[in-house]
């Protein structure tokens, strides 16, 4: 990496490119600027003519807030060029010096900006707009820079809005992506209690529409807003006007969560005031991210993996047994095991829709199965009414409860948390665990939880419908129809997981390998999707072949690549029992061609021919790559990728594979036959 000689006309380049100069530009490109940028956050020079760019923009009347964003957002751009390019073990560290820069570049811009006093300013504007904003930048930053406590952090910027802004009430949410719902997480003045417990979804309240469409909003008369959701319980009865701004780390395009302002009195928010807090949620997204970087280890990631994996094979154990009560034992001991608690119960909310019911339990009295709840009642009912998770800690002092305190001690419990069962966003019912003592349930017991209620719901419904089947209400086809569609959303649950996952991995190897899992999985998904749209079990080779490519081209979109995939098949059905195999190998060479052949290009053009000929189907992939290493050999050089594909064309296809260079131009050609 070059470095840093002299920091004199390298730091006056940058200074007046960070504040938008129009004769200013960088020479060098997004990366290595990046890579200067960063070494210069402690350079002296650098800072002083920084600092001069700020005097210089005060002289000219220009506005601070734009000044500041126009910076922080192209210190952002430099910035995530540095980590795309970085390894990531290294992730933390350039995370860490980017919240440096941002902090010294802040100050110095805000330092000689403060030195000159705008024309057309009077004093009392000018403390105002400076001296305040510098005061509540310079309490978060200092937050930010000296502590790793996530909740301290939160609670920092919660106060020092709340003070530089004049409101009664901030807040902050955070975007878990396991549950995809907003937590609240931090506030000056709403019920204490509310914190950890409120959810809200994207797109619902003002709070949740600024996260959903990524767009700061101000709102005069929020009860009048038909956007406005009333949370009961915290504490909004007296707020009318509104500042919503999402909190999005940029250097990742990923929401992190939404700051939330809000006034008991009627106000029109100024642009000085959405700027100001725009950057406020810009430094929080950094440290937030850099809270949780800090909060990962290798051991957790590990634990990680085993419990989604756990999950996994519990969700195809479940979906293997179509006996109503046996699923349910099994889903309340597995998800005993699963979080590590002593009782279980499975809530079914009853055919009125009302009240609901212990259905299953594990490890519970007699006296205990035989209570029932209305919906929105207790813990469980406002787990059920909510769809969200509710939390009990202290199971003998929390009013939300409505078991008597005698049949709460008979039982033996101290702590419980209920997660919803939700199929087709309806919630059936719930499943509650109970600890012996009262207990700080982790967010990760809860998101586990949660996660393993969706795949029981599946297995739940999978039952139902087979007992429905069984007893002559339903066809053999719907009962096909239905399967083939819980598998699918199975699957797809469990790709986006591992997707999930991947994304936030900081080892490069775990991540290639859950993304090649989820692509795998996210393969035969597509192929019972075709499934459970014919009645009687059977797709065609065209359409799997097309359904593989679609799901290839959008993410090669995603990815900015512009490879162009062909495909030529002559109709022809396969039946079910070989159709995922053969989607799995199509998805495999795909995927083989655009990572091997297409590697560090961004165009590129992809065949695929099918054909039949005395019973059996020849499939070719080719491709317009790289080509084959010279003297390669199938059976000598084969990797994972390949090696999966042969197996699975000779074992369970029953047919024969092979790979060799094009006829006449560059690339590689992949065929296999096999009887459909």
């Amino acid at each position: 990496m070059t470095q840093v000689r002299d920091g004199t006309e390298q730091g006056r380049q940058f200074a007046r490119w960070l504040a938008d100069q129009a004769d200013a530009g960088l020479d060098a490109s997004m990366l290595d600027a990046g890579r200067l940028l960063l070494q210069l956050r402690a350079n002296r020079a650098f800072l002083r003519h920084i600092e001069s760019t700020g005097t210089t923009v005060a002289e000219r009347g220009g506005s601070l807030s734009g000044l500041l964003a126009t910076a922080l957002e192209r210190m952002g751009a430099l910035g995530t060029a540095v980590l795309r390019n970085a390894p990531p073990s290294q992730h933390e560290a350039v995370v860490d010096e980017l919240v440096q820069l941002q902090t010294a570049t802040v100050q110095a811009l805000v330092r000689g900006y403060d030195a000159i006093v705008p024309i057309n300013a009077t004093p009392t504007e000018r403390e105002r707009l400076l001296d305040n904003t510098v005061r509540a930048l310079d309490r978060i930053n200092s937050v930010i820079n000296s502590s790793l406590e996530l909740n301290e952090v939160l609670l920092a910027t919660v106060e020092s809005v709340s003070d530089h802004l004049g409101v009664s009430e901030v807040t902050i949410y955070l975007y878990d992506e396991a549950i995809g719902r907003l937590i609240l997480s931090a506030t000056r003045a709403f019920n204490p209690e509310a914190v950890g417990q409120t959810t809200l979804a994207l797109g619902e309240g003002i709070i949740g529409w600024a996260a959903q469409v990524g767009q700061p909003v101000a709102v005069r008369d929020a009860w009048s807003d038909p956007r406005f959701k009333y949370v009961p319980g915290l504490g909004e009865e007296d707020l009318r006007s509104f500042l919503v701004v999402p909190i999005v780390l940029f250097t990742f395009e990923r929401l992190i969560g939404v700051l939330s302002m809000a006034s008991p009195e009627f106000r029109d928010f100024t642009d000085e005031e959405v700027r100001f807090a725009e950057i406020t949620a810009g430094q929080l997204a950094i440290a937030v991210e850099n809270a949780r970087l800090h909060g990962q280890t290798d051991d957790a990631l590990h634990g990680k993996i085993e419990q989604l994996t756990t999950v996994q094979n519990l969700a195809r154990t479940l979906t293997t047994d179509l006996e109503p009560e046996s699923v349910l034992a099994q889903i309340a001991q597995s998800a005993a095991h699963l979080i590590d608690v002593d009782k279980a119960a499975i809530w079914q909310v009853d055919a009125d829709g009302k009240r609901m019911r212990i259905v299953a339990s594990y490890n519970l009295g007699d006296a205990y199965r035989r209570h029932s709840l209305g919906i929105g009642d207790g813990v469980v009912g406002r787990a059920v009414a909510t769809r969200a998770p509710v939390v009990v800690n202290d199971a003998m002092n929390d009013e939300r409860l409505v078991a008597t305190r005698e049949l709460i001690a008979t039982e033996g419990y101290g702590a419980l948390f209920s997660v919803p069962l939700i199929l087709r966003d309806r919630a059936v019912g719930a499943i509650s665990l109970y600890s012996p003592a009262p207990h700080e349930y982790t967010q990760e017991q809860v998101d586990l939880a949660f996660t393993f209620a969706n795949h029981a719901a599946i297995a739940i419904e999978n039952a139902r419908l087979f007992e429905e089947v069984r007893q002559g209400l339903e066809t053999k086809s719907i009962l096909l129809q239905e399967m083939h569609h819980r598998v699918k959303n199975n699957m797809q649950t469990i790709a986006s997981l591992l997707e999930m996952q991947a994304r936030r991995t900081e080892t490069q190897e775990a991540s290639t390998l859950l993304k090649l899992s989820a692509g795998r999985i996210g393969g035969m998904a597509r192929v019972h999707d075709l499934l459970s749209q014919d009645a009687i079990g059977q797709t065609t080779v065209h359409q799997i072949i097309d359904s593989m490519a679609d799901m290839l081209r959008g993410d090669l979109n995603a990815s900015g690549r512009r490879i162009e995939i062909t495909v030529e098949a002559r109709p022809g059905r396969i039946q079910s029992e070989k159709a995922t195999v053969f989607a799995l190998v199509i998805n495999e060479l795909l995927w083989n061609a655009v990572e091997h052949g297409m590697a560090g290009r961004t165009t590129g053009r992809i065949h695929v021919d099918a054909s039949a000929h005395n019973g059996r189907l020849a499939i070719s992939i080719e491709d317009d790559g790289i080509g084959l290493p010279e003297g390669f050999s199938l059976m000598r050089d084969q990797g994972l990728g390949l090696t999966i594909v042969r197996n699975l064309v000779e074992r369970n296809l029953d047919g024969d594979f092979d790979i060799a260079p094009r006829q006449d131009a560059p690339g590689a050609v992949a065929t296999m036959r096999f009887r459909p």
